[in-house]
Parts: structure tokens; C-alpha cells; sequence
């Protein structure tokens, strides 16, 4: 089975990105980008999954909706409600990967698809046994069955993300339909750090990680995440100026006609200097 480039964002994310309730959107395939009313920027297809299991994510969105607007005022303290609707959110954006949430028009998954993936960097992008037969049972399995039984994990996977919750004024950054993303940084001479990140607006980015990321390791992470949203989403979000779609992605996008990747979350290893890579 080929990978389903169908798409999925969610209008409590896509509302941060509006100047004056619109947005930029741009899908590949596209000639240009078009600015779109937040209400008619219609970037899911309901049909993705079951009505039950459509009901119970949009209560996380809902959820995650709520506690937006005091993450992002760097004048109150999270609460550990606002912080648990966040985390859950994450694991929700972890599980609409285009292989992890399958295709309206497939009843079964992918291969490699519908994994049950703990949404940590050491996790992500496994090849052992373990992982590989998960892997296979993607494709014999229904799809909307897998769902399910995600969906009932995913409080207990929320808890799973790195401990240290950082949110951090940023910008400009990118919305896409992958936005969540395990990045782990091999800095000259320092120990690895693994982050999961994820952008909350057009300026600001949550970092989980086992450790708070220092300023430097901030803005690495937001060019970095940046970069992965662009190279592997079908479609991705700016404000209404547009100031990352029309410097980078377009120019990107006419080379690059498909999503990077398997539609599966990967971590990706970041290195200071290129002698540092390993064969």
C-alpha cells in the first residue's frame, strides 16, 4: 500500500497563526498560497476516523484550546491542568501522522503505520524486532480498531513525554500537518540532549525534555523543527504575511514534490560539525 498524503490540523492550533481570523495555506501541489478565513481553512477530513473517536480527540483539542492562552502568557505559571491538556494534545498530533492514523479510503494500515509509538525521542524511528512486527500487524489490523486502543492510552502516554515541560517565545515558525517532532542535539564537546518539540504559535514552541533547553539549544530547535515540518508535511500554515511559506517552503516544495519520510514520526540527530557524524 502506498502512503495516504491526506492531512490534519486542528482549527485550535490554526487559530494562533491568524492575523485578523486568516491564515496562509499551502498544500503541495499547489501553485501558490492562498489566504483563507480561519472558518473556511478547512485542513481535516472528518472522515479519517470513526464519529466515537473523532468526538473523544476533539474534546483533547478542546481541552488543549483552553489551556493555549495561558501557556502563552509568560506572565502566569501553567497550571497542571493546562499542562496535562498539552501533553495530551502532543500525543494527539503524534497519533495524526498520515501512517499512524491510515487513510478514509484504506481499512487497514500502512506498513510501518499505526504502531503503538511512545511519543519519546528514544522511541521513535525503532527498527528492532519488536517495532518490526508492530509494524506488520499495521497491515492486518483495522485501522479504526488500533485507533481505539490509542485513544485509551493516550493519558497514560501523555505522563511518557520528557518531564520538563519549557515553553519559549520564538519565531517565526511553522504549522504543518507532522508538528510534533523528537530532535536530539550532539553538541562539540557536550553530552546529548533529546527534545520533543512541538510550535504553539507563529512565536512561541513547547520543548519536552529530560532537562530544560538552554537559549542556544532553543533556537536551534526551532530551526530544526522549522525544517522538519516543511520537508514532511502535505501542508503547512503561516500567518497572513506568510513570512516562512514565501522565503523557504515555496522555493523547497517546487523540488521537492512528496513528503520526506514513511508519513511515520522519526527523530533526527543533529550534529555541530559534519566529522562528527557516524558512518
Amino acid at each position: 500500500m502506498g502512503l495516504p498524503f491526506d492531512h490534519y490540523i486542528a482549527r485550535a492550533h490554526m487559530r494562533q497563526w491568524a492575523t485578523n481570523n486568516r491564515v496562509t495555506v499551502l498544500r503541495r501541489g499547489m501553485k501558490a498560497p492562498k489566504a483563507l478565513d480561519i472558518g473556511k481553512a478547512v485542513a481535516a477530513d472528518r472522515g479519517l476516523n470513526a464519529p466515537a473517536i473523532e468526538a473523544a480527540y476533539g474534546r483533547v483539542e478542546d481541552a488543549f484550546s483552553r489551556a493555549l492562552p495561558r501557556l502563552l502568557d509568560f506572565t502566569r505559571v501553567p497550571t497542571s491542568v493546562d499542562l496535562s491538556a498539552v501533553r495530551e494534545y502532543a500525543v494527539l498530533l503524534h497519533d495524526r501522522y498520515p501512517a499512524l492514523r491510515g487513510s478514509p479510503t484504506q481499512k487497514y494500515g500502512t506498513h510501518g503505520g499505526n504502531v503503538m509509538m511512545v511519543p519519546s525521542p528514544a522511541n521513535w524511528g525503532r527498527t528492532d524486532k519488536a517495532s518490526r512486527e508492530l509494524a506488520h500487524l499495521a497491515t492486518i489490523t483495522d485501522r479504526e480498531q488500533l485507533k481505539g486502543i490509542r485513544l485509551q492510552a493516550l493519558p497514560a502516554l501523555a505522563q511518557l513525554l520528557p518531564p520538563v515541560t519549557l515553553v519559549a517565545r520564538i519565531g517565526p515558525l511553522l504549522l504543518g500537518d507532522t508538528s510534533i517532532h523528537a530532535i536530539t542535539l550532539h553538541r562539540t564537546g557536550k553530552p546529548k540532549r533529546s527534545y520533543t518539540v512541538m510550535p504553539l504559535s507563529s512565536n512561541a514552541l513547547i520543548v519536552f525534555g529530560d532537562q530544560a533547553p538552554s537559549n542556544e539549544e532553543v533556537h536551534q530547535l526551532a530551526r530544526v523543527v522549522t525544517m522538519k515540518i516543511a520537508t514532511e508535511s502535505t501542508i503547512v500554515i503561516d500567518t497572513e504575511e506568510a513570512p516562512v511559506v514565501n522565503s523557504f517552503v515555496r522555493q523547497m516544495w517546487e523540488h521537492q514534490l512528496q513528503p520526506a519520510g514513511e508519513g511515520v514520526p522519526q527523530s533526527v540527530d543533529v550534529y555541530d560539525r559534519l566529522q562528527d557524524i557516524p558512518d
